[in-house]
This record gives C-alpha cells, structure tokens and sequence, in this order.
C-alpha cells in the first residue's frame, strides 16, 4: 500500500485528562494508511484481514497482536469489501510517557520504554494462543467504557500488567500459559452467546467441573463473580452500541435484556448515567 500516511494525534482521543483510549472497532476500508504519535496495542478479537505495517503486508487472525510503535505507518483492511467480511480489533492507545508514571513505584518499568520506540523495531508481533491477552483487552474495554469511580488507578494497573506480559513474551519469545487456560471454553461461550440465558451448569459441563468449583475458578481468575462479569460485559457491550446512536430498546433487547426498566436501572448503577445520557454525551462529541 503505498501514499503518505495520515496523521492521528492522540490530543483527539484522550479525555478526562488521561492519556489512554480503549476501543473495539470493526475494521473497514474507510480508514487510510497513518502514523500516530502515540503508541498503540492492537489485537485481532475476530475474523481475518491483512495488516498493511511499514512496508509489509500481513495476513492476520484472531489471535494476532502488535504493538506498533510511534512513527510507524500502517492500517488494517478486512479479507473483502463483502459485509460477512468482519475483521474486530481491539485497540490499546498511549502516549509513550504514560508508562513513565509507574517509574518511581516500580523501577524495572523503565525496560518497558525499550518497547515505544522506532529503532531498532516499527512494531512487535506475538500471538495469543490462550487467550490470556484476550482477557486482558476484554477486561481494559469494559472498565473503560463503564468509567466507575477509581477507573483511572484500575485502567492505570491493567495496561501496566498487559505491557509487563508483552515484554516477559518478548523476553521469551511465547506467551506463558495461565490458569485463564482453564477457562477458555468457559469465556468463549459466553463471549458467545451473553445475549442469552447463560447458565452455570452448562458452563461447568464444558470443563468437567461442578458449579462450586467453577464460581471459585472463575472468582480467581477475573475478581467478579459470574453474574457481575456477565452484567459488566452487557453493560460495555451496550456502551459500544450506544455510541453508533442505536435506539435503548433495541440496545437493552441486543445484550439480552428483554425488560428495558431492568437494564436502565443496571446500566446507570454501572455507569452513573442513563443509556439517553450515555448516547447523548458520546454521540455529540
């Protein structure tokens, strides 16, 4: 792909003073080849495209992961133009001295700086083969879009845990397995279907559990209960829709909420603000 790239500044896409954007996007040919000046971890969550990145072109998977570093041109295309044609990445954007505010607490960040700049490499690559990252993004979407009190000190401590797992990877070359390995099926299912009626006992079935067992693996392993992970990913979910202007009741209905008095109440409890609230002060900027 060649041209000169556009430019992205990260002043558009921080808010409340904190240099940080967490997105889900659905990749489209809108977008042109660009350099920014922040850096950005990007992570393929569904679907197959090509990553055009300096001057290569990439296939890429669900799976994928790079972090690109400031300076470098690039952009992602889905496989066709054609509309089952999806290609879904999260996006992870900071400015390189975000990490630099952890430096006084925890010296041994100061390696992690190696991994924003130019030279000696345009992007790393590494690949989720667990999910592990996935889980990490996930969880990064979701306190992002809820903005709960004390958000920024846990946006602040899950971005700093995600970069020291991509820099042990580069370390040793692998993404080091997890006890999330366990959970696998268990998260791909409802990441599946969590506009359904989710039951616990299908989800121990799928890893020859009992239901006990797997609400203490499932405590452990993201710090919320079942019904409240299930509740928070509804919720950010709904965030996402909302801000493409799509109306509170079919929001409430698309992340499996049929009564929409339920939903307004859960969704202002998470967020502090009404769906109307939420849509309008997202739509309108």
């Amino acid at each position: 792909m060649t041209g000169i790239p556009a430019t992205l500044n990260g002043t558009f896409y921080w808010r409340d003073q904190l240099p940080l954007f967490i997105a889900r996007e659905r990749e489209s040919f809108t977008l042109p080849l660009h350099v920014h000046d922040f850096v950005e971890i990007a992570y393929i969550a569904e679907g197959r495209g090509v990553h055009y990145i300096g001057n290569e072109r990439l296939d890429v998977e669900r799976g994928d992961i790079f972090v690109i570093a400031i300076g470098t041109p690039h952009v992602f295309r889905p496989m066709s133009k054609e509309q089952d044609q999806r290609l879904i990445v999260y996006n992870c954007l900071f400015e390189r001295s975000f990490i630099r505010r952890f430096q006084d607490s925890i010296p041994s960040t100061i390696g992690l700086e190696r991994m924003f700049h130019l030279d000696p490499y345009p992007y790393y690559y590494y690949k989720d083969n667990q999910d592990e990252i996935l889980f990490m993004m996930e969880k990064l979407f979701m306190e992002y879009s809820l903005r709960l009190c004390g958000s920024e000190m846990i946006l602040s401590a899950q971005v700093l845990e995600l970069l020291s797992v991509l820099y042990r990877c580069e370390q040793q070359g692998r993404l080091p397995s997890s006890t999330v390995s366990k959970l696998e099926p268990v998260f791909k299912h409802i990441h599946s279907h969590y506009h359904g009626n989710v039951k616990l006992e299908e989800l121990a079935a799928l890893i020859h559990v009992s239901v006990s067992h797997l609400q203490r693996l499932f405590k452990q392993s993201v710090g919320q209960s079942f019904t409240e992970y299930m509740q928070s990913l509804r919720i950010a979910k709904s965030c996402e829709l909302l801000r493409i202007a799509a109306s509170v009741r079919e929001v409430s209905i698309q992340v499996g909420y049929n009564d929409i008095k339920f939903f307004q109440t859960l969704f202002k409890k998470k967020t502090g603000m009404t769906p109307r609230q939420y849509r309008s002060k997202y739509t309108s900027n």
